[in-house]
């Protein structure tokens, strides 16, 4: 989905400003920069985030502001953690609206789009790893796609309530062109994150920021 400036209100997306603003310094605050650059996953989060803009450049849209694009962004919450993920995140926003032109409602597809997915996937995989056992496939199949299923759905709906409480359109509208295609996005959306999780434990388990041989393969 992708937010156009003309269905919602100016004052929205100031006020979104202001939130994405605050939620950044956090994330700039909170990152783990002397970590983040002694490991030497610079170039991996750069490449990560490049894909995610990209990834985010291809949608399928049944009407203004109503559509469907792959998010991606539980596997890159799960590689580089809230903070990272935050900044990532942001600057994946700013290069499809550069690239999309739509630079007038950047803020509010960032918190959209950004900073609510990356939140959401954060929390979930969060959960998974404090209360349930650290076996490989309770982290592939619900960190990275039950969580993703979660995560993409708990979006869908929230950027339906949006344009629904600011009128930009009426919920029977959404009912009947939009939300009978959810199903047909939300699994491949998991399937996605979960097979790239697989591949990164498989091959680079490194890149994952909460996994760790000992703790997941070795017991």
């Amino acid at each position: 989905m992708n937010m156009p400036p003309n269905l919602l209100p100016a004052d929205l997306f100031f006020l979104a400003y202001l939130v994405w603003f605050l939620v950044l310094v956090q994330a700039v605050l909170r990152a783990p920069w002397r970590a983040f650059f002694s490991s030497r996953l610079l170039n991996v989060f750069l490449g990560s985030t490049v894909a995610l803009m990209l990834l985010w450049s291809f949608n399928v849209s049944v009407t203004p502001g109503l559509g469907y694009h792959f998010l991606g962004v539980t596997v890159f919450t799960l590689m580089f953690g809230w903070s990272l993920g935050i900044i990532g995140a942001s600057l994946a926003s700013l290069g499809a609206a550069l690239q999309a032109g739509t630079l007038a409602s950047l803020s509010l597809n960032a918190l959209v789009f950004g900073v609510l997915p990356v939140s959401l996937s954060y929390g979930f995989s969060y959960l998974v790893h404090r209360h349930l056992p650290h076996h490989v496939f309770v982290y592939i199949f619900l960190s990275a796609f039950l969580g993703a299923i979660l995560t993409a759905a708990f979006t869908v709906f929230a950027a339906v309530g949006l344009l629904v409480l600011t009128e930009a359109y009426p919920y029977a509208r959404i009912a009947a062109e939009y939300l009978p295609f959810l199903p047909l996005y939300l699994f491949p959306e998991g399937f996605l994150n979960g097979l790239l999780a697989t591949v990164f434990i498989g091959l680079r388990p490194q890149w994952l920021k909460n996994f760790d041989d000992e703790s997941y393969l070795n017991r």
